[in-house]
């Protein structure tokens, strides 16, 4: 099989393998990758897929499953429905394709001195092995993981996805249908600095706007950092129910590429 990413220095689509797995049977809501393995959030739990085997070595079963899921170097977390954010470390990953190894006794609550907006998770990424955030579904968190931790969150109700860089962070919402019956409103929204809380974002790209049309969804987010024209701000990739929507934004130019018939 193939499939297609964006070569941002080439303005190119360019064609790459892709693989199949076997997936415990369920809902795949989230995959995140690393050199070593592919994480596999689904609605009965975890499935961790060994690169080089291509097999399924690990498994975390999990009665309300995972939402969403994002490693770093050396911990992998993920995201519950009514249990918060759980996360267990690489070190415990183990197992064969023959004998898959359940690392439900690795698995540990993270929990910060500052609370979480909600329990339920919808989404998680982060930045390095500092910075964590996540969009509930009652608002957005940031942690700082250092041994001074701290929290910065706001109140955002339909947040959806979320995406950290090295300055800043992004995130997606959805607000409800207008008093004139016209389609939700989706924003892309970005912050420049998570060392304090926040009311409103830096910036907000919205649909009905100059950019997004009305009537699009954001399905998912992804940013390059310092790729703009100007070679110091960034290049957003929009995911929507109508293409993807490549924004540079330095000059707020934009481009958008179609699902081949």
């Amino acid at each position: 099989m193939s499939n297609q990413w964006y070569d941002i220095n080439t303005w190119q689509w360019v064609d790459v393998s892709t693989y199949e797995w076997g997936f415990t049977v369920g809902v795949l809501n989230q995959i995140w990758s690393d050199d070593d393995y592919v994480y596999a959030a689904c609605d009965f739990g975890l499935d961790i897929i060994d690169k080089t085997e291509e097999e399924k070595i690990s498994y975390i079963l999990n009665s309300e499953g995972f939402n969403t899921v994002w490693a770093d170097d050396a911990i992998v977390y993920v995201g519950t429905t009514s249990s918060g954010i759980k996360y267990f470390y690489k070190t415990c990953i183990s197992g064969t394709a023959l004998i898959p190894n359940n690392l439900i006794t690795c698995l540990s609550d993270f929990s910060s001195p500052f609370g979480i907006s909600s329990q339920n998770v919808k989404y998680i990424h982060g930045n390095g092995d500092d910075y964590l955030m996540c969009c509930t579904d009652l608002g957005v968190d940031v942690y700082y993981r250092k041994p001074t931790m701290y929290r910065s969150t706001t109140t955002v109700s339909g947040a959806q996805k979320c995406f950290m860089t090295q300055n800043g962070f992004y995130y997606t919402s959805v607000s409800g249908t207008t008093v004139s019956g016209e389609s939700d409103v989706w924003s892309l929204s970005k912050v420049n600095s998570c060392l304090w809380d926040w009311s409103l974002p830096d910036s907000i790209y919205s649909t009905g706007g100059d950019i997004l049309p009305a009537g699009l969804e954001i399905n998912d987010i992804f940013v390059t950092e310092g790729t703009a024209a100007n070679g110091v701000d960034d290049t957003i990739f929009c995911a929507t129910s109508s293409g993807v929507y490549i924004i540079d934004e330095g000059n707020q130019d934009y481009v958008v590429y179609y699902v081949k018939e």
